[in-house]
């Protein structure tokens, strides 16, 4: 028994030691990204940062946003909207699970909550392709009431390594 004890904890300590020494990322990623959100029907394209400051960890924040669809057409710069980015450290592609907050204000107060999973596949030394399926919860509070809102969005995109 402590032999496999043993075994379980060198394969849960060194595997993703080596894992993740082999997978070096950039300081500060920018990059483009598509979206679809599903619940009314909207596509948007945007930009985005994300800052590594771990090897297992990013931040990341949308720069700026075009949707257009069923919810009409409108242009976000610069919202606040955070997410944390945790990296699982495996060989080949990278899969990463991502929880994030939003807040913006405009007639109406929007609080919104994030998260899912996403792919990372590198095409060169500090470029990667990705794809993100994810859940936005969105409470809206509006002078008559509040309601609340869920969101499937389904993104793709490059993030482009500018400082290592």
């Amino acid at each position: 028994m402590k032999k496999m004890l043993f075994l379980v904890m060198l394969i849960l300590v060194v595997w993703p030691g080596e894992a993740a020494r082999l997978t070096k990322r950039p300081l500060i990623e920018l990059g483009p990204k598509a979206s679809l959100y599903i619940s009314s029907v909207n596509f948007g394209l945007g930009a985005e940062m994300v800052v590594n400051p771990l090897r297992s960890v990013g931040l990341r924040m949308d720069l700026a946003e075009l949707s257009f669809g069923d919810g009409g057409t409108r242009f976000s710069f610069n919202r606040l909207a955070l997410d944390a980015l945790i990296y699982i450290p495996v060989r080949g592609i990278k899969p990463y699970g991502f929880l994030g907050f939003g807040l913006s204000a405009n007639g109406a107060t929007h609080l919104t909550f994030r998260g899912g999973l996403g792919l990372n596949y590198a095409i060169a030394r500090s470029a990667d392709i990705y794809i993100e399926p994810g859940v936005i919860v969105d409470f809206v509070d509006i002078p008559d009431g509040s309601r609340t809102d869920a969101t499937f969005r389904l993104s793709a995109g490059g993030r482009f390594g500018i400082l290592k």
